[in-house]
């Protein structure tokens, strides 16, 4: 489509492709980018109209993208407190919504001044001239974790992060076409390493699509090589767009090619010794529909083969379970019965309910076992008020004669804050009630070993405590060895939340078992994975879905070898 404007007596074809200045593009009344944005978050030209020219950096006309396009000054000024670059809100009700706009053509644009999203846009053109094209604006070079403090001083403008980036979180790639990267490598929980000494805050970007649309088809970074936590791109580039959820946004102006640094595990490490234990968070395994699981029989039947798959490949001998619904033995009996059945054979049993129950929270802990392997010889739990959900334990027996306690617990969670007492006090809330739970697990561990005579205790389960919290050093005060320190720092998380690593499932091996644990390992199946490739129907597509352990919970299952002696 054509326009034609009458400026100066002269009628104008616009084009948007011509390659010599347009006559009508004058200097006279002209306000710089760098002046509209200012020195401060917001422009001192808010709901002013105002003349303005600059270099097109980046399109991204249309409902499906971000409806416009990002100009930058062909020179700036100079001053490193302000910004050189301005997004142009093109709507598709706009006159000019047709016309041609490529990188590189010099335009001169007539608009109202405001602030959205919490960036500085020109909206509501009055006036649009393309002054001619091949101009060039070369990205600004930038160290995130050095230049993110001053960040706003680059808001719409065309840069390129320099060196590494480490995808650190994928939550809302269905969602929004998000992916948060981070400087310096992965971003850990600071109350879990503290493997960086810069603040995580200062290392974020988010990797938009360049695009409003919720819900993108396809979705983004999902193709031949579908993007994984851990991931890494070599220097992005793009126009830095808004701020929001703790970090600017990079809208791509070239293709980002990511290397599978972190490539998926088919099956856990090798973790030796002649008994193999795991402990596996299973994420709201519900039989009954519309609760706290799966919404319908499709997706039930999607979530328990994810499950099944990741039971055969850990081929755990004993496995103590988190989130299982609690409905006597409904749940147990149908997911032994679903491994059981891929495997060919009676290999599992489940460990019957103490004498003392399991309590009536809608969610419980619980064991499984291969009865080839081991036998149960008791069964325990502890029902001290102190628990949300009673800890679970079985004494299992060896057909050699050795003796080994597993016990299974759910600490309280961190969300849910009351107005007073247990609040957040830098740990999370509820610190006082999980502490409380870690020395209830030490005395009732003490206990078993003096009813069935034998030291040798595995304590497993989700602790919903970072491994710096008091929970986990009452744990180790009492001399349990958390397992996951035999690990590489960099590998010491089983969750993701907030784009930042850490631990919240464990092992703590009892003094007398410590030395016979032969290996340890954390299955990142699922805390490296995308939402998108669960077992819901919301939001993911049909495509995406595949019978793999990968995102078969939100958790990663722990696994220990023992050699008992």
């Amino acid at each position: 489509m054509r326009h034609f404007l009458l400026l100066l007596g002269f009628w104008v074809v616009l084009t948007g492709t011509a390659s010599a200045q347009d006559a009508s593009c004058s200097a006279d009344g002209l306000t710089a980018i760098y002046d509209i944005q200012g020195d401060d978050r917001r422009s001192p030209f808010v709901s002013e109209v105002v003349k303005t020219q600059g270099v097109v950096t980046g399109v991204f006309l249309g409902r499906d993208k971000l409806d416009g396009l990002f100009m930058q000054a062909p020179v700036g000024d100079g001053d490193s407190s302000t910004s050189d670059g301005i997004f142009l809100k093109i709507s598709s009700r706009s006159d000019y919504a047709d016309l041609e706009y490529q990188v590189g053509d010099l335009i001169q644009v007539e608009a109202k001044v405001i602030e959205r999203n919490e960036m500085t846009q020109l909206d509501r053109i009055v006036n649009l001239t393309n002054c001619g094209s091949g101009q060039e604006i070369m990205p600004r070079l930038l160290l995130l974790h050095i230049a993110n403090e001053n960040l706003e001083q680059y808001e719409g403008m065309l840069v390129r992060f320099s060196g590494e980036m480490t995808v650190s979180e994928s939550y809302n790639l269905g969602r929004y076409g998000e992916l948060v990267l981070s400087s310096l490598g992965r971003l850990y929980q600071p109350q879990n390493s503290q493997k960086n000494a810069i603040e995580n805050s200062l290392r974020r970007l988010i990797l938009h699509d360049g695009s409003t649309v919720e819900n993108p088809e396809p979705i983004p970074y999902t193709g031949e090589n579908p993007v994984r936590l851990g991931y890494t791109v070599r220097s992005p580039t793009g126009v830095l767009s808004s701020y929001g959820l703790s970090a600017y946004r990079l809208e791509p102006t070239e293709e980002i090619i990511f290397e599978a640094s972190n490539p998926r595990q088919a099956k856990p490490d090798e973790v030796g010794g002649t008994l193999k234990v795991a402990g596996f968070n299973v994420l709201n395994y519900f039989t009954t529909l519309k609760e706290r699981g799966a919404d319908s029989e499709l997706e039930f039947q999607r979530q328990e083969q994810k499950l099944v798959a990741s039971f055969v490949a850990m081929d755990a001998d004993i496995v103590g379970l988190i989130e299982i619904e609690n409905n006597g033995d409904e749940a147990l009996q149908s997911i032994v019965d679903a491994i059981n059945s891929e495997l060919g054979d009676d290999v599992y049993s489940f460990m019957p309910d103490p004498a003392t129950g399991v309590g009536s929270d809608a969610i419980r802990q619980a064991l499984i076992y291969k009865a080839d392997k081991v036998s149960v010889i008791d069964s325990f739990s502890d029902g001290s008020t102190v628990h949300d959900r009673p800890v679970v334990a079985g004494t299992f027996e060896t057909p050699d004669g050795e003796v080994l306690t597993v016990i299974v617990t759910h600490g309280k969670s961190k969300g849910g804050c009351p107005a007073a007492g247990d609040v957040d006090t830098g740990q999370g809330c509820w610190n006082l009630r999980r502490s409380a739970q870690a020395q209830a697990i030490v005395d009732f561990a003490g206990d078993i070993v003096a009813e069935v005579g034998d030291a040798d205790v595995l304590v497993v389960g989700d602790l919903n405590s970072y491994n710096q919290e008091d929970p986990i050093q009452i744990m180790k005060a009492a001399s349990f060895e958390n397992l996951e320190e035999r690990l590489p720092l960099e590998d010491q998380y089983s969750y993701v939340f907030a784009a930042e690593l850490g631990t919240l499932d464990y092992a703590f091996a009892s003094p007398s078992l410590s030395a016979q644990v032969t290996g340890y390992d954390v299955w990142h199946i699922n805390s490296d994975e995308s939402r998108i490739y669960d077992y819901n129907l919301e939001y993911n597509p049909e495509y995406l879905y595949e019978l793999s352990p990968f995102r078969s919970s939100d958790h990663d299952p722990v696994i220990v070898g023992v050699e008992l002696k």
